[in-house]
């Protein structure tokens, strides 16, 4: 079982309980696996879907659905169905009682892997950068995360504009439903990374991927 980063873990403050009665119903719902904390008792799993982190307990889920969670890979595309009773603004406590793996290829999956890891804008002078971790994106600044936001990737950003390929939105955790920002991603490689800002006026920014910190 995998241990889910402790930095994407922070993001995802979830109170677990059962579901209340009168819990609502999620439709099988195409989203994405970020992974398992193994730490936790009982142990819980997290997918990020209809914009919002879910999280499974081991107790709220089939005992042959849970098994098939911890051998999922970080990011797997997946569909999931299940039962809340209440949602955060950004993260809700879901009771699984449905989980497959879409048979279409899922055209973003690819870019999203890519993108994991740390970033620096070319030419930063501050000691800058983004790290992506699972469907996070942080800031960080001297080491230390600065902001949070979530990650969700389409065809369009959140105002409905197509920037043509990966629209990546971003949502501040924490605060208002509306989209922060929205990027165009333009080319990535092993060790480069251009965006555009649709939303703003950056214009475009090339990101040189820093190495992984020690420890």
């Amino acid at each position: 079982m995998r241990l889910l980063p402790a930095l994407a873990r922070s993001c995802l403050a979830v109170t677990l309980a059962a579901p209340a009665a009168e819990a609502e119903t999620l439709e099988p719902t195409p989203g994405y696996f970020i992974g398992c904390d193994a730490e936790a008792i009982p142990a819980i799993c997290y997918f990020n879907a209809a914009g919002l982190n879910w999280a499974v307990s081991q107790v709220n889920a089939p005992a042959d659905l849970f098994d098939l969670l911890t051998s999922l890979p970080m990011l797997e595309p997946v569909t999931i169905a299940g039962d809340y009773a209440e949602l955060a603004d950004s993260s809700a406590d879901l009771a699984l009682t449905g989980l497959s793996l879409p048979e279409e290829e899922d055209i973003n999956i690819g870019n999203l892997r890519a993108m994991q890891g740390e970033w620096q804008p070319n030419g930063e002078e501050a000691p800058f950068s983004i790290l992506i971790v699972g469907m996070d994106w942080l800031e960080m600044v001297n080491g230390e995360m600065e902001g949070a936001f979530m990650i969700a990737v389409g065809p369009a950003c959140a105002d409905g504009v197509e920037p043509g390929g990966m629209a990546i939105s971003l949502y501040r955790y924490g605060d208002d439903p509306a989209a922060d920002a929205c990027w165009q991603l333009e080319y990535i490689d092993d060790t480069t990374m251009n965006l555009r800002d649709v939303m703003g006026a950056q214009g475009q920014v090339a990101f040189t991927r820093l190495p992984p910190s020690e420890g």
